[in-house]
């Protein structure tokens, strides 16, 4: 039988993100599961229960629709010394792998309480929260980041307030059984820790 030290050390050892490449393909989740996620990122700290957490799920249609808008503001926003067909090409396939897709966002307080760094923190718990429940719900996924996520016209496409900050989109799906994965490596946490005792 596990301790509870155990339990957690292997549930946050284990957690992972696993790209489209690793999804399988028809990846189909039930919407249920995924009201559940984020149940669970709604419970992450909240320095004065703010709870700036705002997510945007993407479905049925609407994922390739997603793809789509990534694809055109992909050619829109990439240099051209840095463009690459195959990039620009890859977002037409990927909707075939994914299931959903959430925009995570920022939203906030109205009243601007406290620090902006502190709605982010909150946020960013709340996607932590969705990464440790991935295992649970036998789904797979990660956040997406970058330059597309951040562009002004993304913003316009989610249709954000001039307050709201874009986390990621958290690309979700069934895991394909058969990816080879390479394994997770972290530094030690004594290579990055100073103890101050006087």
């Amino acid at each position: 039988m596990t301790t509870k030290a155990e339990n957690i050390e292997n549930w946050i050892r284990n957690r992972k993100s696993t790209f489209v490449n690793g999804l399988k393909e028809g990846s189909k989740i039930e919407d249920a599961v995924i009201e559940k996620l984020l149940e669970n990122a709604s419970w992450a700290p909240s320095h004065g229960l703010v709870q700036a957490w705002h997510f945007k799920v993407f479905a049925e249609d609407a994922v390739e629709r997603f793809f789509a808008v990534q694809q055109q503001i992909f050619k829109e926003i990439t240099p051209a010394e840095k463009y690459m067909d195959f990039k620009f090409e890859a977002y037409a396939d990927k909707h075939k792998r994914v299931s959903h897709i959430v925009a995570v966002i920022a939203k906030r307080d109205q009243y601007k309480r406290f620090p902006k760094q502190e709605d982010m923190a909150s946020v960013a718990c709340a996607v932590e929260n969705m990464y440790l429940s991935l295992e649970a719900y036998d789904i797979a996924g990660y956040l997406s980041t970058g330059g597309i996520c951040y562009s002004q016209q993304m913003r316009d496409f989610l249709e954000l307030g001039a307050d709201d900050e874009p986390i990621g989109f958290f690309i979700l799906g069934e895991a394909d059984e058969n990816f080879q994965r390479p394994p997770r490596m972290r530094i030690p946490a004594a290579q990055k820790t100073e103890w101050i005792r006087k």
